[in-house]
C-alpha cells in the first residue's frame, strides 16, 4: 500500500507554523485593506459635503449625489451606490475629526460602523461603539 501523507511526521509542526504565518498575515491585510477603505469612503463623504451640501443645496445637492453615484459605479462597481454615498457623508459629518475617525477604522470594520451611524442617540452610539471594540462584537450584536 502507498503512504499517502506527503509531509513526514517530522515536517507536520513545521507546516503548522507556516499556516499560522500565512492565516495571521492575512487577517492583518484583511484588517489593513477595510481600515484604508473606511478612510477613503470618509474622505468621499468630506469631499461631498464641502462640495454639494454646504450652503443650503438640498435639492440640487440630492441630484449632484444621484449623478456622482451613477458614475462612480460605471466606472468602479457597485460600492459607489447613492445609499452608501449617503453613508459616506452620514460618517464625515458624525465624525469631522479625521484623526479620531481613523483611529476607530483600526478597531472596526466598515460594515460595523455603518450600522452604528444610524444610531441617533450620541450616548447609545458611544456605547455600542465601545461594546463592538472592546467585547468585540459581531456586526450582527451591533
Amino acid at each position: 500500500m502507498e503512504n499517502k501523507n506527503i509531509i513526514p511526521q517530522a515536517s507536520t509542526s513545521l507546516l503548522t507554523t507556516i499556516v499560522s504565518l500565512i492565516d495571521n498575515a492575512r487577517r492583518k491585510l484583511a484588517a489593513a485593506v477595510n481600515s484604508e477603505l473606511s478612510i477613503l469612503y470618509w474622505h468621499i463623504g468630506k469631499q461631498i459635503n464641502e462640495s454639494v451640501l454646504k450652503d443650503g443645496k438640498g435639492e440640487y445637492g440630492k441630484t449632484v449625489v444621484k449623478e456622482l453615484s451613477a458614475e462612480l459605479t460605471r466606472l468602479y462597481g457597485r460600492g459607489f451606490s447613492a445609499p452608501n454615498l449617503y453613508n459616506f457623508m452620514r460618517i464625515n459629518e458624525l465624525m469631522p475629526d479625521e484623526q479620531i475617525f481613523y483611529t476607530l477604522s483600526r478597531k472596526l470594520t466598515w460594515t460595523h460602523i455603518r450600522n452604528l451611524i444610524y444610531i441617533e442617540d450620541d450616548l447609545k452610539r458611544d456605547f455600542y461603539t465601545q461594546m463592538c471594540i472592546y467585547e468585540r462584537w459581531s456586526v450582527r450584536k451591533c
